[in-house]
């Protein structure tokens, strides 16, 4: 079966949209921040290629918030302070309808999670700008800020109380001392010990305390030796919400329930859910008698989808709202401008009869409301996009969010709801500027059938100065997971690639989210089978329909479960002529007990541990099939991944090494597994120079189509694989 691919009507690339906004020109956060100058910042109406140093000349937006009148937006603004190689995040607050975007923060240092004040006047916002992390409160209209906090408790989320005097906090209050002199040496009892992007657990959890909103002493209210968190205040006060799993066999399983306490603290929390999967972000409904969580029942293990539940407050069963949406409740799409944005919570409607939420919807992420009484859901936003966050006002009349399309990293959006679903407005243009002088490339989507006939759905990127009837370099990009997705979101990598004469070739093959409960849990005892069939035929239908693909230079990359997929083709087949592998998986045997989640693979994504079918753990890891690899391969990989522990990388370069095919091992000391998207500015620019180099080398552009192999190591200085 044949399947028609359909032309995206992007605007034009050189000249991306200017959407209705109110200029932020007056307040950059590059000239206040210590960010970094767009490159080549000029004559629109001359654009030029995007390079690898444009990936730290954007403004990437974070967290939207909409104050409780739905007039303003208060948001974490990221830029790149190149100098110090490190990156300042800094609060704005962006009007709906007029006015200009205002800088609230300026002190150098990473602002995150600012939230409201019910009555809207102030902000209270986590930031390091004294060192340690603490929380601190600012005026909505500006002024000092004022730090709540003090002490080394690395808070990670605030929640005002309805009346504004409290605040939640969740932090990590240090630990009774044990006397002794401390000691380097590391003893461990705990399963789950180290955390990729965090390192060793440091023996400390998670606690729920609540302090006076204008500071003061804090007191701790949770108790139990577990991590709590996104704790939500009843409506009248008195009670607190929050995730957590106090079971001593924890780190076994993925649940966590949801629970109550008296915000005064003083008795025992209360479980409302029956511990049969994760449960997160509570939401209290308007009269304090239900609350709706975002949850799963472990179905399909962590290929579930989440859905929207509801639970009685008072206890009693809890109810799926959204069974028959079948996608799930959650942000999938990945990209390389920023690591794991959240989905951004529920909210109630005023009159508790629906539930606003955000969910996958193939490529794109929208916003949906669930009825209470029957489980209707009704779309409330449309259009390819990707969303970041999801905040409602009090009324639940507008919702804001972070817009992402191809063409643009993000901005600030808002749409009005109970209009029927539609395309938001844009009220940001951070990136605006740059973004207009550049030659951006158009993916183009198309839809194949996979193995059983399932479709496939992807995008072809065709190079920026591509000409007609000419062929060029194609490379297919593997995006991680298997459990997320690619779509309509803005990816560097991708551009610059088109930029140097490449193609790009994306796809969501099966066990991507998006497409429904049975395509996600596909990958179930079949990595490297039909999920690699769906790819090759994604392979097969883009050269068959876009004539600029040259069959005979192809190349693959991937990173984490892309990097493994691209380890497992390469050792599958030799249509490729070059590969770079990324944060990748060679030998699932190893990894198993090597890395900080790996281990539960055995309940449900393999067939068991190990030991149990160590068979199937060779069967399905592409060292078993070096020996029949002869593309060469460019290996990325961070020291201190703890995802995927550099030895993968390590066993991968030594039998290649040992049987002479082509290949280069490049490590990134102090990186974790989220290099490509939030690493340190010089190591993610050497990253994607030795991509370049590296497809130089075995793809070579020709005249005109982008840069030659030789003059592209000249000009990066990067040597060459053997």
């Amino acid at each position: 079966m044949r399947w028609r691919r359909r032309r995206r009507r992007w605007p034009r690339a050189a000249c991306p949209p200017r959407w209705p906004s109110a200029s932020p020109s007056d307040a950059d956060p590059a000239d206040r921040g210590g960010g970094a100058s767009p490159a080549g910042e000029g004559d629109p109406s001359m654009p030029r290629p995007i390079t690898i140093e444009d990936v730290l000349a954007f403004k990437i937006a974070n967290d939207p918030q909409l104050s409780p009148d739905g007039s303003r937006v208060a948001c974490i603004v990221t830029v790149t302070d190149a100098a110090a190689n490190t990156y300042q995040a800094h609060l704005w607050i962006v009007p709906v309808d007029h006015g200009s975007p205002l800088q609230l923060t300026t002190a150098r240092g990473k602002d995150t999670w600012p939230r409201w004040s019910p009555d809207g006047t102030r902000l209270a916002f986590i930031s390091d700008r004294s060192g340690d992390k603490q929380v601190w409160v600012i005026a909505a209209d500006g002024g000092e800020a004022r730090q709540v906090t003090s002490g080394a408790l690395s808070p990670s989320e605030v929640a005002w109380s309805p009346d504004g005097r409290w605040l939640a906090v969740v932090g990590k209050p240090p630990r009774p001392a044990a006397g002794a002199a401390e000691s380097d040496v590391r003893v461990i009892s705990r399963l789950r010990y180290k955390n990729d992007g965090e390192g060793f657990w440091d023996g400390k959890w998670k606690q729920v305390l609540v302090l006076p909103a204008d500071g003061g002493e804090a007191r701790q209210v949770t108790q139990d030796e577990c991590d709590h968190t996104n704790p939500a205040w009843s409506p009248d006060g008195r009670w607190l919400a929050y995730a957590a799993n106090p079971n001593p066999d924890a780190d076994l399983t993925n649940i966590a329930d949801i629970w109550v306490i008296p915000s005064e603290g003083g008795a025992p929390p209360r479980r409302l859910t029956g511990s049969i999967g994760p449960a997160g972000q509570p939401a209290w409904s308007p009269d304090g008698t239900r609350i709706a969580f975002v949850g799963h029942d472990n179905a399909s293990r962590g290929a579930t989808n989440a859905a929207v539940w509801v639970v009685p407050a008072s206890g009693g069963a809890p109810v799926c709202l959204t069974r028959s949406l079948d996608r799930s409740a959650d942000h999938h799409v990945l990209t390389d401008v920023r690591a794991h944005p959240g989905a951004g919570g529920l909210a109630w409607a005023p009159d508790g009869s629906r539930v606003f939420f955000m969910h996958g919807e193939g490529g794109n992420t929208q916003i949906a409301s669930v009825a209470v009484a029957d489980g209707a859901v009704r779309p409330e936003t449309a259009g390819d996009h990707e969303l970041i966050g999801c905040s409602l006002d009090r009324a639940a009349r507008r919702v804001a969010c972070i817009e992402s399309d191809p063409l643009t990293p993000g901005e600030v959006a808002v749409r009005d709801l109970g209009r029927g679903p539609g395309p938001l407005r844009r009220i940001s243009d951070w990136n605006g500027p740059l973004l207009r002088t550049l030659a951006l490339s158009v993916p183009e989507r198309f839809q194949c059938a996979g193995p059983d006939g399932w479709p496939v759905e992807g995008w072809a990127l065709r190079p920026a100065s591509a000409a007609p009837g000419a062929r060029y370099p194609t490379v297919l990009e593997i995006h991680g997971g298997p459990h997320a997705a690619y779509g309509n979101a803005f990816f560097h990598e991708f551009q610059l690639l088109a930029a140097s004469g490449y193609g790009v070739i994306y796809t969501n093959p099966r066990g991507s989210q998006g497409y429904g409960q049975a395509f996600t849990a596909a990958t179930r005892h079949d990595w490297g089978g039909k999920d690699y069939e769906d790819l090759m035929r994604a392979v097969d239908y883009a050269l068959e329909t876009f004539p600029w693909i040259d069959p005979d230079r192809l190349g693959v990359a991937g990173g984490s479960y892309g990097g493994f997929m691209t380890n497992w083709i390469v050792g599958h087949t030799q249509r490729f002529r070059a590969a770079v592998t990324m944060r990748s998986i060679s030998n699932a045997y190893s990894q198993w007990g090597t890395s900080d989640l790996a281990y539960q693979k055995g309940f449900w994504e393999y067939p068991g541990d190990p030991w149990e079918c160590p068979g199937f753990y060779l069967e399905r890891s592409p060292i078993t099939y070096v020996r029949q690899v002869r593309t060469p391969l460019l290996i990325l990989h961070s020291e201190t991944d703890l995802r995927c522990p550099i030895e993968q990388a390590e066993q991968l370069f030594v039998a290649l090494k040992k049987q002479g095919t082509p290949t280069l091992f490049v490590r990134f000391p102090g990186e974790s597994h989220d290099l490509s998207r939030s690493g340190q500015p010089k190591h993610r620019v050497e990253r994607l120079r030795h991509i370049l180099a590296w497809f130089g080398t075995y793809l070579a552009p020709g005249p005109g189509q982008g840069e030659t192999a030789a003059s592209a190591r000249r000009r990066e200085g990067v040597p060459a694989g053997e």
